[in-house]
């Protein structure tokens, strides 16, 4: 199995003040077997440093980040051509209150890559779905 990991659930394992940080860490545990292969974007990782460089300063996000490096989770750069159809995701939507642009770059990324499961304590990006071929 494949997992796609958004940032909204790194957040949580690496921040002990995160509401899902509990569910996250059980989470990870069950999942933490050579069976599951897990892939994030460079996008992720950027948004993750920035969130917990503003809630916990420079020192966290830079132990978040050499941690990630280190760890089994496989960072993939998205190309071009996803953002063009993350865009086209983003302004097909009837209303202002659907998904971000992030959730749909994901989306997309999560796609690209024919991945089905989303790691994400975000509701919408939870209830979205991925349109593999």
């Amino acid at each position: 199995m494949t997992v796609f990991i958004d940032a909204s659930f790194l957040i949580a394992l690496f921040n002990k003040d995160d509401e899902f940080h509990q569910r996250a860490e059980e989470t990870a545990e069950k999942l933490e077997t050579d069976l599951v292969r897990f892939i994030t974007s460079d996008i992720v990782v950027a948004e993750t440093v920035n969130v917990i460089f503003r809630l916990k300063g420079p020192v966290l996000a830079e132990k978040f980040l050499g941690i990630f490096k280190k760890s089994k989770i496989e960072e993939f750069f998205v190309p071009p051509e996803i953002f063009t159809k993350a865009y086209a995701r983003l302004f097909s939507q009837k209303s202002k209150r659907g998904l971000n642009f992030f959730d749909c770059l994901h989306l997309e990324t999560a796609e690209f890559l024919s991945i089905k499961t989303i790691l994400t304590f975000d509701e919408k990006l939870g209830k979205a779905s991925v349109k593999n071929n």
